[in-house]
């Protein structure tokens, strides 16, 4: 999330509260305030990708907005997009070209499935879970961009077969779905995961990325449970926030929290240790836990970082290992640890 700038992850629904409470009136505004954040994310990596930091055909169209983004926040987001990507093209790797199932749970905007279909490496599913005001912004978008419904329905055993539902904020098709759920509801996502036809048998990569920061414990901890529980090989990449209680952490949380967005998940896990005890209590074995100044220094591709660090000269270099030490990336397995091992997606 863009905590120093402003949160990035879009917003799961809460749970339903009595509609005259205060408590309802305080949610409302935390509800608006943390579903803007998918706009934001997707205009920060619109700046990346109008300065060439990395490629995305598709992302210009769903961003309106264009705004360039400090030096700091374009290579964080760097960091953190290349890093995504890298473990998504070892997973493919690991488990064979289009076997892999692809689960992402908040999220927003991502144009994933879309580039991978574009670049001929379409995975065996994909689905993607995130709000229903996310959701149905989402599917009138693809349903207007002709290049965008093309993909999804390019992979159907009989063409034209797909279906877009924008009132009920889903997409159907053989390969691709998108549904929305309320991630602080396990009832809600199982619904969401039934609705897309994810595969137990299938090697599934789950991507969660700020996804944690605003969900509580026990809505967080319910999630990892059942994928362990349902999927029968699985490998679990988590990006979120660390470290909220040293004085930039908590710089960072009043950032957010003084314009309504609640970070309860920041507090349930603070730290790498608490992300690695969260992956094995949830049955999963800890493949890695990285902060994002580890990552960007030891795994990013060199030649992409020497060739980004080029773009723009960034003379905040303290700030900059500050911001990038609180966020990191967590991953855990279940199954066969030897798919998931490569130089893109480190085991410690």
């Amino acid at each position: 999330a863009e905590l120093w700038s402003s949160s990035t992850m879009s917003f799961r629904e809460p749970r339903a509260l009595p509609a005259s409470s205060s408590a309802q009136r305080k949610w409302s505004h935390a509800d608006r305030c943390i579903q803007g954040t998918n706009d934001d994310a997707s205009v920060s990596k619109m700046s990346c990708v109008s300065l060439k930091y990395f490629e995305d055909a598709f992302l210009p169209l769903f961003v309106r907005r264009r705004t360039r983004r400090p030096p700091m926040i374009n290579r964080g987001y760097f960091a953190r997009v290349q890093a995504i990507r890298q473990a998504v093209a070892a997973f493919q790797r690991g488990v064979g070209h289009g076997q892999a199932q692809i689960l992402s749970l908040g999220a927003g905007f991502d144009t994933t499935f879309f580039r991978l279909s574009a670049a001929g490496a379409r995975p065996r599913r994909y689905v993607e879970v995130d709000h229903k005001e996310v959701t149905c912004s989402k599917c009138r978008l693809v349903q207007k961009n002709a290049a965008l419904a093309d993909l999804i329905d390019a992979g159907e055993a009989a063409k034209g077969s797909s279906t877009i539902d924008v009132d009920g904020g889903t997409i159907l098709s053989d390969t691709y779905t998108l549904a929305p759920a309320d991630l602080r509801n396990l009832e809600s996502v199982k619904g969401a995961m039934a609705q897309g036809g994810v595969d137990a048998a299938a090697p599934t990569l789950v991507l969660m990325e700020c996804v944690m920061a605003y969900l509580d414990a026990e809505a967080t901890r319910a999630i990892l449970r059942h994928l362990t529980e349902s999927l029968e090989t699985c490998c679990i990449l988590i990006y979120d926030m660390i470290g909220p209680d040293d004085p930039f952490g908590k710089q960072l949380i009043l950032n957010v929290e003084s314009r309504g967005c609640p970070l309860p998940g920041i507090r349930s896990f603070p730290t790498a240790a608490s992300h690695a005890a969260l992956l094995r209590e949830s049955g999963f074995t800890v493949g890695g836990i990285h902060n994002m100044l580890e990552i960007y220094e030891r795994y990013v591709d060199p030649a992409e970082r020497k060739r980004t660090e080029r773009i723009e000269f960034l003379d905040e270099l303290e700030e900059w290992h500050l911001i990038m030490a609180h966020y990191c990336l967590s991953y855990g397995f279940k199954g066969s640890l030897e798919l998931f091992q490569s130089p893109e997606m480190p085991c410690l």
